[in-house]
């Protein structure tokens, strides 16, 4: 849902809070201390008859800053694996959904440009996956799953858009990294 850049006949004033939050539609301009974009009406149509709510949808900028998107504040994404046990995520030289390598004194967990493209979420949202806001990755020793050094918890919001890096530089290479399956591929690099 994107708004428009000039005010037309059909469309709405969304009003919208310092944190993002919907708080009115109206057709007109009103006094008022939150900001607002003007949406097409058949665009916003869902939130008038109630089969969207506000409290579900928040107001963003987008690459244009004149334009602003409805987009929801929670995605929950559904994917299941047959194997859901600990994994130990190997060094594969081919496409990987999750990255996680060392870089100087950090360790770093991305998610694929193709992967983010696919998922096409902005960081801003709460993301679930299979019921779990976090993706946890646990750092052992070498080959060596019962003796554990650090646990990284990433939200996957920010897995699936600008990573996460983590200060490591205790025995950085001589680790393994342990995970439950999420997604299909996951790679482990020494850069």
């Amino acid at each position: 849902m994107l708004s428009l850049i000039e005010k037309s006949g059909s469309c709405r004033a969304v009003y919208f809070d310092s944190l993002s939050k919907i708080t009115q539609i109206t057709n007109q301009v009103e006094d008022t201390k939150d900001l607002f974009a003007w949406f097409d009406f058949d665009t916003i149509k869902p939130f008038l008859e109630g089969t969207l709510k506000f409290s579900d949808h928040i107001v963003s900028r987008t690459s244009n800053p004149l334009v602003y998107e409805i987009i929801k504040t929670k995605v929950d994404i559904k994917r299941r694996n047959k194997d859901n046990q600990l994994h130990k995520i190997k060094t594969l030289p081919d496409y990987s959904d999750i990255l996680i390598y060392i870089e100087d004194d950090e360790l770093v967990f991305e998610a694929s440009e193709t992967l983010k493209e696919s998922i096409g979420i902005d960081p801003k949202q709460v993301v679930t996956v299979a019921g779990k806001i976090e993706h946890v990755f646990f750092v052992t020793y070498k080959d060596k799953p019962e003796f554990l050094i650090k646990t990284v918890l990433v939200p996957f919001g920010e897995l699936l858009t600008v990573g996460k890096r983590v200060k490591f530089e205790e025995n950085k290479y001589s680790i393994s990294v342990y995970t439950q399956k999420f997604f299909d591929k996951y790679s482990w690099r020494k850069i």
